[in-house]
């Protein structure tokens, strides 16, 4: 499939909207301010896109414990935003306001409330949630409406992200249908199986009348997401093959009745890649920065990672990396035994390599993992934790990121991970489907496998390591890697296209 016709565009030829839009994106993570995942590398890149096409967009999102505005040097509003916890004006909350420019055309504002986010933490502490998230985040959803009103900015387009802000359209459906009339919203789901469910005991901490929580229960829980999914006037998804996947009962995660009901206002979008971060010719944190033309670059890279984390620098050995979280989602549980049996079985040479994981998660997942390390103390090395920094060593030092997740809304690593010339290794699924390529195919960017299994991750493996070893069949891989183009521009073109389908402006 050529993705790119999926992207259709409504530019004027030189990368500019023919319509200028006024958006308010709401979301709980903005990379480097804070970020658990994806959602806030998104919000960092995809703002800076859109204005790059002549749209102005305002980021929301809370003020977080270890932001401090002083140091960030923020401004803050004189006049403080007032949200109201009850009814429709009812237990008004005052949140000041701190904002920064973030860049041309795209500016932060920061809401600064401590009772729900002046704390450690974004939504919990070692998987488990705040006990008031409930509260916390139909507040945020809450607070996003009340911003727009009292923002004065003849908002076009209201751009939600993943549950902890999709109670907004049920406010505004609510309380100010008619206010709203000429503002569209749109929900991203960035990973469906977060979805906000609660107990309904706790709807009561959430402002809305009885009517409306009805509207936003499911199999006798409130969900925020399915409100959001319900009543969003359009509702995007992070990769076109995910947006098909969610709309069946395998991949709906409970919600594919809602999802398929909604068909024709769904969409799926590539995310992209900040190249001005995500690049081996301006990366900062990479021994040596390289391109296309001098990818022995690389093989230095390869050598001091080794170094870094004790493994035997060995150029003959590829290098098979895991970055990422230490979850189920993520197939590393299987990975980890694919790997020990590899390790176990294979003594040759040719069919060797070493193993680098980064990442943390479930505990069992990461002690399994440092089990691996201290079994194979020369081919395999683990770093519980998450380090930006690592992040980009291991990616432009290695030769091959393992991405066997059993389901992937999108996926940006290996995204980053062809633009370093390292081969993803990927399970056909979502988002992982659709950017890599199959080396076995033209244009091949990768190794794809189809059936979860640990048989078939063994397999690929192998095939990888084997492919390694044929020099001249490698580097043309790497290369066509290493030419893909995943920019943001491409997706801001299809938001376009969303938002202008919302507003009613879509031919």
């Amino acid at each position: 499939m050529d993705l790119t016709q999926l992207i259709r565009t409504r530019d004027d030829g030189t990368g500019r909207a023919k319509r200028t839009l006024s958006i308010v994106f709401g979301t709980t993570e903005i990379a480097p301010f804070a970020k658990t995942g994806g959602l806030g590398d998104v919000s960092a890149s995809l703002p800076r896109a859109l204005a790059d096409r002549g749209h102005r967009v305002t980021i929301v999102t809370p003020l977080y414990k270890h932001l401090n505005p002083e140091k960030m040097r923020l401004a803050r509003r004189l006049k403080p935003l007032e949200v109201p916890r009850k009814g429709k004006s009812a237990d008004v909350a005052e949140v000041v306001l701190w904002e920064m420019n973030l860049s041309d055309g795209v500016r932060i504002v920061f809401l600064d409330f401590e009772e729900y986010f002046g704390r450690d933490g974004l939504y919990g502490y070692d998987d488990k949630g705040f006990e008031d998230n409930a509260a916390r985040f139909a507040f945020f959803s809450r607070a996003l409406v009340e911003f727009v009103r009292y923002s004065n900015m003849n908002a076009d387009v209201l751009h939600l992200n993943d549950w902890h802000t999709a109670l907004a359209p049920l406010y505004i459906k609510q309380y100010y249908k008619t206010e709203f009339k000429n503002v569209s919203t749109v929900l991203t789901i960035h990973n469906l199986a977060f979805q906000g469910e609660f107990d309904l005991k706790d709807a009561d901490q959430t402002g809305l009348t009885k009517t409306a929580i009805k509207a936003a229960t499911h199999d006798g829980k409130l969900n925020f997401l399915k409100s959001g999914i319900d009543l969003a006037d359009k509702v995007t998804t992070v990769s076109p093959t995910y947006a098909d996947e969610i709309k069946t009962e395998a991949g709906g995660c409970g919600l594919d009745k809602e999802l398929s009901a909604r068909k024709t206002d769904l969409v799926g979008i590539l995310n992209g890649a900040d190249t001005g971060i995500w690049s081996p010719s301006v990366d900062q944190y990479i021994e040596v920065r390289y391109d296309i033309a001098t990818l022995n670059g690389k093989r230095r890279n390869k050598a001091q990672l080794q170094h870094d984390f004790g493994l035997p620098v060995r150029p003959v050995l590829p290098i098979v990396a895991f970055v990422g979280r230490f979850t189920e989602q993520k197939g590393i549980d299987v990975l980890i035994t694919a790997v020990r049996k590899l390790l176990k079985d294979n003594d040759d040479e040719r069919g060797a390599f070493q193993f680098v994981a980064l990442g943390e998660g479930d505990k069992k997942l990461e002690k399994a993992a440092e089990k691996l390390a201290s079994e194979f103390p020369k081919r395999v090395a683990v770093h519980i934790g998450y380090s930006e920094e690592l992040a980009h060593r291991i990616i432009a030092g290695s030769d091959i990121l393992a991405l066997p997740s059993r389901f992937e809304p999108c996926g940006l690593t290996q995204i980053y991970a062809m633009r370093y010339g390292t081969l993803p290794l990927v399970h056909r699924t979502g988002g992982l489907a659709d950017t890599v390529k199959d080396a076995d195919v033209e244009n091949g960017s990768g190794f794809v496998f189809g059936d979860f299994s640990r048989t078939e991750i063994i397999k690929t493996i192998e095939r990888a390591v084997n492919r390694y070893h044929h020099h001249r069949q490698w580097r043309p891989l790497m290369v066509t890697a290493m030419e893909q183009d995943f920019s943001w521009s491409r997706s801001a073109r299809a938001y376009d296209e969303t938002y202008l389908g919302a507003l009613g402006f879509a031919e």
